[in-house]
Order: structure tokens, then C-alpha cells, then sequence
């Protein structure tokens, strides 16, 4: 599914604080059984994972000091036509058979699980209960064209309050779409909420309560094609695109990373499948929360300052000797563009005071980017 692999990175930071995204660390190779792994769910300390497209309809439990299966679930009333990911809330967990390479499926589902069921060393078989889905009709064309060019592939999903939310796998215009579904079982339609332009494709997704930030997995499709992860953090409710945006590409080469779960709030696993020469296996990262007193050397800081503001907003971007060509934009609650202007960055550190004086009061979205970095935030106009 991808090509060889140039890795290159970049990282994103907020105003107050930020979470340094630490470069990956191997865990340890998995077993052979779990070679498709696409989805992560941790539970009483227990790691699980499955297969994709022609996987069995089983969990698999992990050993994580040396990766092999300790634990073999199987999930009845289910198939896997194409699991993807899989997540939790209090009582349940939640598998996604919404996998959609082609573009064409109308059998998507969600299959929830008991966890008191999981938890049962007992039981070999678990029953299970489907959500049945489909896209909204004015929008899915649900006709096969081409394999891996819609927009209607998914392989990420979290639970969130009394929702499941579903990040969609954008292979035609490399963002990603945001849809809500109930957590009860029935049949629905999923209906778009809002649209990330996330620059490669979402492969896996998790969310952590206690830091209120929902990670994503993926990978950009081509030639480069390095791994990327995205932090979504300092959002309201469910509106997880509203907040800060960190993007960075992972020093992996050629990994099909697909499975994406939070150890702790400050340290994230994830998977990736068997893949050209890289065998199926678990890789940590670190999240380290620093504050901008302690970071205005840091060669990757990024700050907006004052915020709030009345006259003017200072950008401050030292940049590693990074030789580029930016794009500040402002955008109002609306989306609609109100500033724009272009830079280009000829070494290690860039300041430019932005105008803001014309801006009605409220809130705005700045955002920063060029071909490798996107970073996204917002500010108070007084």
C-alpha cells in the first residue's frame, strides 16, 4: 500500500504550553498472528489489538515486553469484513468494520462489546451487538471507481461522551472528515460535522480524558511517505478541530502505522502492520507539556503573543535554519479568510507583527504552513 519512505519532521506548538512530541521508540516486535494489527484499545492494563481485511472476527491480547498473544477473544454475531480500529468508553468497547478502500461499501458497522466480557478470563467467545451505518446519501456516491481515490475510507474512531466520532481516511484530498454516530445499536446515517486538512491519511485515533486530547495515526501515501501523528487539544464538547493542531512526521521509513492508543496522558503506543520489510510491531512515544518560559530557545517553538490583543499580534517562529516560504492566514468562527500574507524564512528565527486593528472583537483561527508544517491556533480580538 505505500511506497519507500523519506522521513522528514515537523512539529507544531500552542500558545501557553505545548506537547512535545518525543521521536518513537520500539517496544517490541508482535506476534505473527496479529501481522494486519490496525487497532489498539488498552484495558486494565491490558493491551489488545486485531486484524484488518481478512482477519478473523477476534481479539488478540498483547504481551507488551515481548509481544506475544496471551489471550484469544472471539467476537460472535460479527465478521471481519474490514476492522479498523477499535476504542472504549465505561462499559463498552467499540469495533469498526468501516474499512472502504473502494469507496462502495453499504454494509458498514460498529460491533460493541461488553467489558465486563473482556475482563472475564473465562470466556473464549464474546457476544456482540452492531451499530449499522451509511454515509449521508447527498453526499457518498457509493460507486466504485478507482481502489484507494475516495474520501469515503475510514480507519479511525473514538468515544466521546454519549458519541462515537469517526475520522475518515481521505485518499483523494488527503483531510479528513469528522462524522458522529449514537453508541446504541440501530441503523443511522452519518452525517458530516467538519473537516481537517490533516495532509496525509488517518489511519487510527484515540482519545484521553484526563488531558482532553484525541491522537491521530496515519501515514501520507506516495513518494515521500513518512508516518505522521496529530494532537487535537484545547477544543470545547466534541468540536475537536477547533483547538491546536500539532503535526508531526514521524522518523519511520516506509511504516504502514495504522493502531494508536494513550499508555498514559503522557506517553502514546502505537502499531503498524507488516509491511515491505517491517515486521508488525509496537512503538511508544513521549508527549512532553513544557511552558514557554522554558522553550523561547527551543529550535522548533512556535508562540502568539499577546492573546488576548487589540492592535497587534507577534508572530515569533525560530525555525532550525529551516529555508521555506510560509503563509499566515487568519480566519474568523465563520471560516471565512481575513488575512493572509506570505514570508519566506532564510534562517534560524522568524518575528513579524500582524495588524490586527481592523478585526471586529472575537474569536479568530491562525494558522501557519508550508509544505511541511501546519500549525493551527487560536486568539482573543479585543
Amino acid at each position: 500500500m505505500m511506497n519507500k519512505t523519506i522521513i522528514f519532521f515537523l512539529l507544531f506548538l500552542s500558545i501557553q504550553s505545548f506537547a512535545q512530541i518525543g521521536e518513537p521508540v520500539l517496544v517490541t516486535n508482535i506476534d505473527a498472528q496479529t501481522e494486519e494489527t490496525s487497532g489498539l484499545l488498552l484495558h486494565n492494563n491490558e493491551l489488545w489489538t486485531h486484524n484488518d481485511s481478512g482477519g478473523e472476527a477476534k481479539l488478540y491480547s498483547l504481551d507488551t515486553t515481548n509481544g506475544s498473544v496471551i489471550r484469544i477473544v472471539n467476537i460472535i454475531n460479527a465478521e471481519n469484513n474490514d476492522w479498523e480500529d477499535i476504542c472504549k468508553d465505561e462499559n463498552y468497547a467499540y469495533i469498526g468494520d468501516f474499512g472502504n478502500n473502494s469507496g462502495a461499501r453499504d454494509d458498514l458497522k460498529i460491533y460493541r462489546i461488553n467489558l465486563d466480557d473482556l475482563e472475564n478470563i473465562e470466556l473464549e467467545n464474546i457476544n456482540s451487538e452492531t451499530i449499522n451505518f451509511s454515509y449521508d446519501p447527498e453526499i457518498y456516491p457509493g460507486i466504485f471507481k478507482k481502489r484507494n481515490s475516495t474520501n469515503f475510507d475510514c480507519e479511525a474512531m473514538i468515544a466521546h461522551g454519549d458519541s462515537l466520532y469517526l475520522f475518515s481516511k481521505n485518499w483523494g484530498d488527503k483531510k479528513s472528515y469528522l462524522y458522529a454516530l449514537p453508541k446504541v445499536p440501530g441503523t443511522y446515517t452519518a452525517h458530516l460535522k467538519d473537516t481537517l486538512n490533516t495532509n496525509g491519511l488517518v489511519c487510527g485515533a484515540d482519545y484521553c480524558v484526563e488531558n482532553n486530547t484525541v491522537a491521530l495515526i496515519g501515514y501520507i501515501y506516495g513518494i515521500p511517505a513518512p508516518s505522521i501523528m496529530i494532537l487535537l487539544s484545547d477544543f470545547d464538547g466534541d468540536d475537536f478541530f477547533s483547538g491546536n493542531v500539532i503535526r508531526k512526521e514521524l522518523s519511520l521509513d516506509g511504516y504502514q502505522t495504522e493502531g494508536i492508543v494513550f499508555k498514559e496522558p503522557n506517553k502514546i503506543w502505537f502499531s503498524n502492520e507488516n509491511f515491505l520489510s517491517h515486521v508488525q510491531a509496537l512503538y511508544s512515544t513521549e508527549l512532553i507539556s513544557q511552558n514557554i518560559d522554558n522553550n523561547l530557545v527551543n529550535p522548533m517553538y512556535c508562540t502568539v503573543f499577546p492573546n488576548p490583543a487589540k492592535e497587534t499580534i507577534q508572530i515569533c517562529f525560530p525555525c532550525n535554519k529551516r529555508k521555506c516560504r510560509i503563509t499566515l492566514e487568519i480566519f474568523d468562527e465563520s471560516g471565512k479568510l481575513v488575512i493572509e500574507k506570505k514570508h519566506n524564512i532564510y534562517n534560524d528565527s522568524f518575528s513579524k507583527e500582524i495588524n490586527i486593528s481592523t478585526l471586529i472583537s472575537g474569536k479568530y483561527i491562525l494558522q501557519v504552513s508550508d509544505k511541511k508544517l501546519y500549525f493551527r491556533t487560536s486568539f482573543i480580538k479585543l
